[in-house]
């Protein structure tokens, strides 16, 4: 903080002790960027609060919050359109009516990919923008369904939503991301 860096990075928040000191540093105007191991955006609200931060702090300090995850990427060589059931369909939380006509693409497997019918990764992301709305529910504490339902509202889209559209566009699997989100209930 003595050198007055325009940027820090805090590798990974796990305790309370360091939370602190990241909230701080953006508490001072520096911008902060961290990872905290959590399955969502909303995960990251309740992890810092069980850490013992106020929300206050935390909620005055961040401005968004963005969660990944990587999908594998079907491979180009050996890629082929597969039929897809209805079953599978509604077993992935997919309307049979919506996606009748949606091509679905798998790798057969070859050479290029290892036989895996997947070659390279791609992230799939949620972002959650800090509104001044966001940031009243979080000091309320307002529960994690409530703020999500109003978030969702705002035009935030989930990991799955974004996986979803991997899917639509051929680059995943359904499969692979079945494996990788959660469907929502």
């Amino acid at each position: 903080m003595r050198h007055d860096p325009d940027k820090i990075l805090v590798g990974e928040i796990r305790d309370q002790e360091t939370a602190q000191i990241a909230i701080n540093s953006a508490l001072t105007g520096h911008l902060v960027f961290t990872t905290v191991h959590a399955n969502n955006v909303f995960d990251v609200l309740g992890r810092f609060l069980n850490m013992g931060v106020e929300p206050y702090n935390f909620v005055s300090a961040m401005n968004c919050i963005l969660a990944q995850r990587l999908v594998r990427n079907i491979c180009e060589h050996c890629k082929q359109p597969v039929a897809v059931s209805e079953d599978e369909l509604r077993e992935s939380a997919l309307n049979p009516d919506e996606w009748k006509d949606t091509i679905f693409y798998e790798g057969a497997g070859c050479f290029e990919c290892g036989g895996t019918g997947y070659h390279g990764r791609s992230a799939i992301h949620e972002l959650l923008d800090m509104s001044e709305k966001i940031r009243e529910m979080i000091l309320d504490r307002r529960p994690t369904s409530e703020i999500k339902r109003y978030a969702r509202g705002e035009g935030m889209s989930t990991l799955r939503e974004s996986a979803i559209e991997r899917v639509r566009a051929g680059i995943t699997t359904l499969r692979e991301i079945n494996k990788v989100t959660f469907i929502e209930g």
